[in-house]
């Protein structure tokens, strides 16, 4: 005879609503994590704009990853992580560092020349760039038609945020050169990460790679003594330095690397459709940048060409 008290019929009733409360729990954090991660990287472009009109780009950038590194070594000491220092590990902060040292110098070059909107739409084709380098220089799968169609949206999308299709609306080209080199060496990073592949908890990495930034932009600092900030700046400025510091550089980073195990692919490449979309809005009604309709219409198509390329790239998982 069979025993009739089987232990799985006992504490099933008990369990399972357990279980979905920690899953629904789990998904509320994880949720939490994505809207957090997308409005802060919606603001960031802001956050750049305001330090660069008092601050020199690279104090700028030193006072930012100064303050940075205090709460990323806080965090490392919150939940007991340790920093490797072998080679390998070495390595991949350096090529973290290529995001944080030489994409970041770049973005804040471009920063006192075009609004913040421009900034969040030039970074929003990274992922549409990325897939280029992997497939002509990686030799990865060629893109599909959907993928092909979003490129070149977000190219047009591009094309008419820049104002190249009208003659009412200009931008300072060596800026949208400065952000659009700034882009490049961003998805260069991340390639370089990748291709370490030293297996670091992502705090390490972010507080390595913020480490070796912060050694550049102080070697740089000799080159624009005179540039050194003489009094406090302004509350504004002020704002915009600890909200990059604690949230675009610590927080949002430290989220984005724990979506990266979560979610799928399909679900990290909204936070790049999403994040144009709210930086324009944020430009506008807190710095009063100007909404032109090429702008509107290269957002819509950029946005557009994500969306597709997101599509396809939601059919191969």
């Amino acid at each position: 005879m069979s025993n009739p008290f089987n232990p799985k019929d006992l504490s099933s009733p008990l369990c399972d609503p357990v279980a979905a409360s920690l899953n629904r729990n789990s998904r509320l954090a994880t949720t939490g994590q994505f809207i957090t991660v997308v409005l802060i990287w919606s603001l960031t472009p802001l956050a750049a704009v305001w330090t660069v009109i008092e601050i020199h780009w690279a104090w700028g950038l030193f006072i930012r990853l100064s303050l940075a590194i205090a709460i990323a070594f806080v965090c490392q000491l919150y939940f007991k992580i340790k920093m490797p220092v072998h080679p390998q590990a070495l390595l991949s902060y350096a090529s973290g560092a290529i995001g944080l040292f030489a994409s970041m110098a770049f973005c804040y070059m471009g920063a006192s020349k075009v609004p913040s909107a421009i900034i969040s739409m030039i970074y929003g084709i990274a992922p549409l760039v990325s897939g280029l380098i992997a497939i002509y220089i990686f030799k990865s799968a060629a893109f599909s038609a959907y993928q092909w169609m979003g490129l070149m949206l977000g190219m047009f999308g591009l094309f008419f945020a820049l104002g190249f299709g009208s003659q009412s609306f200009t931008l300072n080209y060596l800026g949208v050169g400065l952000e659009l080199i700034a882009m490049l060496l961003y998805v260069l990073s991340a390639f370089a990460v990748r291709s370490v592949n030293a297996s670091i908890h992502p705090i390490s990495q972010m507080t390595g790679a913020t480490l070796v930034s912060w050694v550049g932009y102080g070697s740089l600092l000799p080159f624009f003594w005179s540039e050194m900030p003489t009094q406090l700046p302004s509350l504004q400025s002020s704002i915009a330095l600890i909200y990059s510091a604690l949230f675009s550089s610590v927080l949002a980073m430290i989220f984005y690397y724990d979506l990266l195990n979560k979610v799928s692919p399909t679900t990290l490449m909204l936070i790049t459709i999403m994040t144009p979309v709210l930086a324009t809005v944020w430009g506008n009604w807190l710095n009063q940048e100007q909404l032109s309709p090429d702008l509107i219409l290269g957002l819509f198509l950029l946005c557009l060409g994500l969306a597709l390329y997101s599509f396809q790239v939601r059919s191969k998982v």
